[in-house]
């Protein structure tokens, strides 16, 4: 059973500028028996485990595998005439007409070209504390201002503080549903009533790049609202789920008319291989579930061991889980590249937090050893 460790939301922004509390608290106390000694497992050997940068470790599908291969000797042709097959598929299984998608160099060129069309010297950008930056970035580079509001105390979007920070200024209200690092998901019949109400005002982006790893993506995608008309739009990309983030692409989902403006502005090109391997892995009907699976089981386990050394955790939905160490991120980074794992950047305010991504069972097996290693002395 998880207890919650409770803190005022006057301490939290007195300390660190944001609101925590509520978050899961391991139920198991120091007084347990130890856990019995590990043996390092021999994935630590070939080199670091790399597990800062959420990606799939899994790797494609067969099935894209296979495309690829089949393709390969055919790079040096454009893939512009499988660029319209590709966008069709997306359109079928988005249940919009084809001027709807654009598809981008991974998702980020699309909030990077979304961010530069909304921008302006007196407008303002909402985003979440801490969260995902490359739209609102993107926005403030050209002169938008960024408003980032503090998460509620389950580390996830506060959605009426959000409404709240909307001014006549405000050119786009930015969130990433699961939250990115702290994974938590926003209640899907909350989020679209707030993205129906606020999308009458301003538009809304939705980032969507690791629902697909959650427990229930159909019941938790805001597609739907760009199906109806809405100024919503929604983003996805290849790069996590389905493991191409080396293949650099991704789509958005929204009203054509912006679609239109937002491909005026993009410079990236995509290539042929990611074209084919997309194409090839939304053909695949068993893949995504399997891995999804996979992944989950991956959370789960590393769940356990962040419960038996007692550190609070935000409920994760995505290919990662976002923890308190009780060590500044710096010190924890370097401990943990001692034990052979490389783990997340800082995410301000929250800097005695860390982001693990979850890897293949035998890097988790060496992440879970260095965890046990570094925090079963000095407990979290």
């Amino acid at each position: 059973m998880k207890s919650h460790a409770a803190f005022s939301r006057r301490q939290w922004l007195r300390s660190t500028g944001a609101a925590l509390a509520g978050l899961t608290l391991t139920s198991r106390l120091k007084a347990n028996a130890a856990p019995t000694p590990e043996v390092i497992p021999a994935a630590a050997s070939a080199g670091p485990v790399q597990l800062s940068l959420n990606e799939n470790p899994l790797g494609p599908s067969n099935a894209a595998i296979r495309a690829m291969h089949e393709q390969a000797a055919l790079t040096h042709r454009y893939p512009f005439s499988r660029v319209p097959g590709l966008i069709r598929t997306i359109a079928e299984q988005e249940g919009v007409s084809v001027d709807h998608i654009v598809l981008g160099v991974g998702s980020g060129e699309l909030l990077e070209t979304y961010g530069a069309l909304k921008a302006g010297a007196k407008g303002t950008v909402i985003s979440a504390a801490p969260g995902y930056m490359q739209l609102a970035g993107a926005m403030q580079r050209q002169g938008s201002q960024g408003i980032r509001v503090p998460l509620n105390e389950r580390l996830e979007h506060d959605l009426e503080a959000m409404a709240a920070a909307i001014t006549p200024d405000t050119q786009c209200v930015y969130l990433c549903n699961p939250n990115n690092p702290t994974g938590t998901i926003v209640n899907p019949a909350k989020l679209r009533s707030f993205a129906i109400e606020v999308s009458k005002k301003v538009p809304v982006f939705i980032d969507e790049a690791y629902l697909e790893c959650s427990d229930d993506f159909a019941a938790n995608t805001m597609g739907g609202l760009v199906r109806d008309g809405h100024n919503v739009t929604v983003s996805r990309t290849f790069s996590k789920i389905y493991g191409l983030a080396g293949q650099r692409l991704g789509y958005g989902v929204m009203q054509p008319e912006l679609a239109k403006a937002v491909r005026a502005l993009m410079t990236g090109s995509i290539n042929l291989l990611g074209v084919v391997a997309a194409q090839a892995s939304l053909e695949d009907e068993t893949y995504v579930e399997t891995t999804r699976l996979k992944i989950k089981l991956g959370r789960d386990a590393l769940l356990t061991v962040l419960r038996e050394l007692n550190c609070r955790y935000a409920e994760p939905q995505g290919n990662f889980v976002f923890f308190q160490t009780g060590l500044p991120i710096e010190s924890f980074q370097a401990k943990m590249r001692a034990e052979h794992v490389v783990v997340a950047r800082p995410f301000p305010p929250l800097l005695d937090w860390c982001r693990i991504s979850i890897g293949t069972p035998d890097e988790m097996a060496v992440a879970h050893h260095a965890l046990r290693k570094i925090l079963g002395s000095a407990g979290a």
